[in-house]
């Protein structure tokens, strides 16, 4: 079993004993078979989300603590609408699981959306956002020192690009950066 997999499945059995399904903690710690998990994905298929929930959701399927998983890819709202399809049936959605990762609590802190991460119980961190500043192997610039300088020299001399969408994990790495 790769380490991965151990990683993943050690996830998913805290992913199940922490499902706000009445009687699931005690259901996964006498060692019974979940019926289903469901994953509610906050964005496309194909994404980091969507392979994260998969994933876990192999990982709980192969170790056999749940029969059968299900995916429910649903984008917009930079992940708002997912938050709130989850808040507004929660009675009905007790084996769900919303993965997520900082963008989501940004664009909550920033108002995008009207509910919040804060109104979701956290039962686990699988995803970190990590920053990279890279430069071409050409560039006049050996370090982040030398970068941040010419930044702040002349801010329209430094092209910056990133990976999220505005207002996310990228910008403010920059806007603190820089």
């Amino acid at each position: 079993m790769s380490v991965f997999f151990r990683f993943l499945s050690a996830v998913a059995l805290l992913a199940c004993s922490l499902l706000a399904a009445p009687g699931t903690a005690e259901t996964v710690r006498s060692g019974q078979l979940l019926d289903e998990v469901h994953f509610l994905i906050p964005a496309g298929p194909g994404g980091g989300w969507d392979g994260t929930a998969r994933g876990i959701g192999e990982a709980l399927r192969r170790s056999g603590l749940v029969e059968k998983v299900s995916y429910e890819n649903l984008s917009g709202g930079g992940g708002g609408r997912a938050i709130a399809r989850l808040i507004e049936t929660a009675n009905r959605q007790q084996n769900t699981l919303l993965i997520s990762s900082t963008p989501i609590v940004v664009r909550s802190l920033q108002g995008i959306f009207p509910q919040s991460f804060r109104d979701l119980r956290v039962i686990g961190s699988v995803i970190a956002d990590y920053t990279a500043v890279l430069v071409r192997a050409d560039s006049p610039h050996q370090d982040f020192n030398s970068l941040a300088a010419s930044y702040k020299r002349d801010p329209r001399s430094v092209k910056i690009a990133g990976g999220s969408v505005r207002g996310s994990t990228d910008h403010f790495v920059v806007a603190k950066a820089m």
